[in-house]
Formats: structure tokens, C-alpha cells, sequence
């Protein structure tokens, strides 16, 4: 009984907390969906579209997806922390790719995780990190698998974060470091590279926050889409899960399905996507996901399908819980 009162003893300090930083920097709400929305879909015609050839790791798609997102990086002003091969700043962290035995695509011999950092606006030197993997399967038997769910949504989401944190989040009291993993469709080749070659410390890490398909309703929710599965929230760290919480509490409250984060779930999605990389290294993560649908690696997973409210909502959660984090003065 103790230790159940002590979690709603932090909940609600927690949320006194955020109820105090939150009318530092109101959101017009309405405006701010709408401009969102047109960003999202925007986002999602380009990455999702046939000329980048379903963005499969090491192609020459991929690399055209990469340079798009680097070009977002650049307008919105981050900062290059990887670093080339000649030994300049870089918004690319190049990795050895190697084909598997009987694979007939051509491939080139690296790929690239795009890296970039928002600087807090005081001195930091803690990161947070938001993730997405921006890979698909590519072409399979003369058909493109555009990926717009798998993973054009969580790119795209990435994508208008970097906008949002950059334009509508003044004080920033830590980093934050957002990148795009290739390779994850390969068996999370890109993200497993950068935990063994961080650009920066993972000590310095203090958490991952990961974002793959997050624009569909699984048909679990067929009735209501209002919703987000949360997967290893609480597996490292209950105050990160505390946070998220007060986040979703915020504005425009999802249901928060954990069925995922079970440790029997036989589907073992705690381990199948990019943040289980740092996870094993001990940095808390949350996992968002909206779950599997017919289309899931099908050349039918495609932008018409995608709902762009609920993707709104699902990223704006990241959103606040990411500004909750940046606040938050004690260690995760």
C-alpha cells in the first residue's frame, strides 16, 4: 500500500509541477493542429512517395530520404554532432552495411543514421533523446513498399518536432538529440551501431523517446483511435512513466494501452524497435506504437491510409513529455 501511495504522492506532485511550467508557454491549439497536420502530410508525400523507392537501408532511396531530413535539420538550425570520415561535423553517422547470403537488391556498402541536436538555451550537458527509424523494405518483385505507416509516420513526426521545439519551446533546459536510425528494418542494424559509437556519451542520455508507426488504429481500437500503445515506460525508470502521465494529462488525454509492455507479450515488442538499443545499455525509453494492421510491410501501407488527427495527437504526447523531462530537475 506504501509503495502505491508514494506513485500517487510523485503523480501528484509531478503534475503540480507541470501545471506551473505549462503557463510559462501556451499553445494556441487550434492553429497549432492545423499548421501540424499540413506539416505531417507534407512530410509524409515526400518520404512516402514512390521516387524514394520504400527507403530500403543502403539504397540509394534511403540516401535521398536522409538528405531531405538533413535538409530539415539544417533549416531549423540544429547542430551536426557526428562526424565524416575526413573528420568534419557531419548530420550523418555512416555504418557498414554487408547484404544477407541470396539478398538480389543492389545495396552500397554504408548507410547513415541522421543525427542532429537542439541546444537547450542554458548550459546542459544532458540529452534527450527522440528517435525514429526513416527505413523501409524498399522494392520487392518490381513493387515499391512506400512505408507511409511503417516508418513515415514517426519520421514525419520527428520531423515537425524538430519544428515545433525549435519555434514554440523558448526555454529548453536540456539538449535534445533526435535521430533517424536507418537499418532498423534489417534488425535494428542503425541504432544497435550508435549504441556501441554514440556521438555523444549514453551516459549523457536520459532517455529515449521512440516513435515508429503511429498513424493507424489497430483493430483492437476500430471504435476509438484515441489511443497509444506505451511500451517499456516503467521498465527502467516509474518516474518516466510518471511523467508521461502528467503529460497525457495535460490536454487531449489518450488512452495509454500497455498491453505491449507486458514481459510475456509473445509479440516481444519491447524488442523490436530502435529503443530497445539503448535499453539494454540502461537508458529509459518509452516505445509509442499504434499498433499492427493488415498493411504492415505490404505495398498497401500507403499515406491514404494514414488518420492525420490521431497522428497529431499521438506526436503532440511526445511533445509534453518531452518538455515535461526537459523540466524535470532530478535524475530518471
Amino acid at each position: 500500500m506504501r509503495s502505491l501511495l508514494a506513485v500517487f504522492g510523485l503523480f501528484i506532485a509531478l503534475n503540480s509541477f507541470a501545471q506551473q511550467t505549462l503557463k510559462e508557454a501556451p499553445l494556441n491549439e487550434d492553429s497549432l493542429r492545423l499548421e501540424s497536420r499540413a506539416n505531417l502530410m507534407g512530410h509524409l508525400q515526400i518520404l512516402a512517395s514512390d521516387s524514394f523507392e520504400g527507403r530500403c537501408t543502403a539504397t540509394e532511396g534511403q540516401k535521398m530520404a536522409a538528405a531531405y531530413i538533413a535538409e530539415e535539420m539544417e533549416k531549423y538550425g540544429l547542430q551536426k554532432v557526428a562526424v565524416d570520415s575526413n573528420g568534419d561535423l557531419s548530420w550523418f553517422q555512416s555504418w557498414p552495411f554487408a547484404k544477407r547470403f541470396g539478398d538480389k537488391k543492389k545495396y552500397t556498402s554504408h548507410s547513415e543514421n541522421v543525427i542532429g541536436v537542439l541546444p537547450a538555451t542554458s548550459p546542459s550537458d544532458e540529452y534527450v533523446v527522440i528517435s525514429a527509424h526513416y527505413d523501409h523494405l524498399g522494392i520487392m518483385r518490381d513493387t515499391i513498399f512506400n512505408g507511409a505507416d511503417d516508418n513515415g509516420t514517426g519520421s514525419s513526426s520527428l520531423l515537425e518536432l524538430i519544428r515545433l521545439f525549435s519555434e514554440k519551446t523558448p526555454i529548453r533546459e536540456k539538449n535534445i538529440l533526435f535521430i533517424f536510425f536507418s537499418g532498423e528494418e534489417k534488425g535494428l542494424l542503425g541504432s544497435a551501431y550508435y549504441a556501441e559509437n554514440p556521438v555523444l556519451p549514453l551516459s549523457a542520455s536520459v532517455c529515449d523517446l521512440n516513435i515508429d508507426m503511429v498513424g493507424r488504429a489497430d483493430s483492437i481500437h476500430a471504435a476509438d483511435s484515441n489511443y497509444v500503445y506505451v511500451i517499456g515506460s516503467n521498465r527502467i525508470s516509474t518516474k518516466l512513466d510518471s511523467l508521461l502521465q502528467v503529460a497525457n494529462s495535460q490536454h487531449h488525454p489518450m488512452a495509454l494501452d500497455y498491453t505491449y509492455n507486458d514481459p510475456n507479450d509473445p509479440q516481444r515488442l519491447y524488442e523490436r524497435s530502435d529503443h530497445y538499443n539503448f535499453a539494454k545499455h540502461g537508458v529509459p525509453v518509452a516505445f509509442f506504437f499504434s499498433g499492427l494492421h493488415p498493411d504492415y510491410h505490404k505495398s498497401t501501407d500507403d499515406i491514404e491510409k494514414i488518420n492525420l488527427d490521431v497522428l497529431y495527437w499521438r506526436m503532440m504526447l511526445v511533445y509534453r513529455l518531452a518538455n515535461q523531462i526537459m523540466a524535470y530537475p532530478e535524475k530518471l
